[in-house]
């Protein structure tokens, strides 16, 4: 068999009748060609098993591809449509000054020096506390002292860090 005659073959005995079927569905020609472009290449694919069958049988073979390539390309369209849509609806995202980042980043390094100068009780249990997500029962259990003692300890310590961070929001002018 020759494979490209018979599939220039398949294709003059089709291509007509594809394109018009697909013109029809999507009401685009650019958009049709398209899809028979990719009905023809599954034809190439498949030429093996369609040389096989009766003309009739490959003219069914042929349009039960285009019939699901364009419920396929349908569905995509569509959800196309949805997700632009969709994201037209969106407020659009605020463009951050550089400077955020970099106040962010000194705030970090603000709480870090804190909480480095906290007394090693305060730190260790805000650490604990933080870190691990504990109760002050369970924290109170695994420092060996009364649960009042760790709830004063984070006191003090969410103090002294909530001061550090107002100095550095708002110095004191000099």
């Amino acid at each position: 068999m020759d494979r490209e005659a018979e599939f220039r073959r398949l294709y003059e005995a089709n291509r007509a009748a594809v394109h018009a079927y697909f013109t029809g569905r999507t009401g685009d020609a650019q958009w049709a060609a398209d899809l028979m472009q990719d009905v023809f290449l599954r034809v190439w694919q498949h030429l093996a098993k369609l040389t096989d069958m009766p003309d009739d049988g490959q003219r069914a073979w042929i349009f039960t591809v285009a019939r699901n390539l364009s419920v396929d390309a349908h569905r995509h369209r569509h959800t196309q449509a949805g997700v632009a849509q969709a994201l037209a609806h969106e407020p659009a995202s605020p463009q951050q000054p550089a400077s955020t980042a970099v106040i962010a980043g000194e705030r970090v390094a603000v709480v870090g020096e804190a909480i480095r100068r906290l007394p090693e009780a305060q730190r260790v249990t805000l650490t604990m506390a933080a870190a691990g997500g504990m109760t002050s029962a369970e924290l109170a259990a695994a420092l060996g002292v009364p649960a009042g003692t760790v709830r004063y300890r984070l006191s003090l310590a969410r103090r002294a860090v909530t001061e550090a961070l107002d100095r550095y929001d708002h110095p004191r002018e000099t």
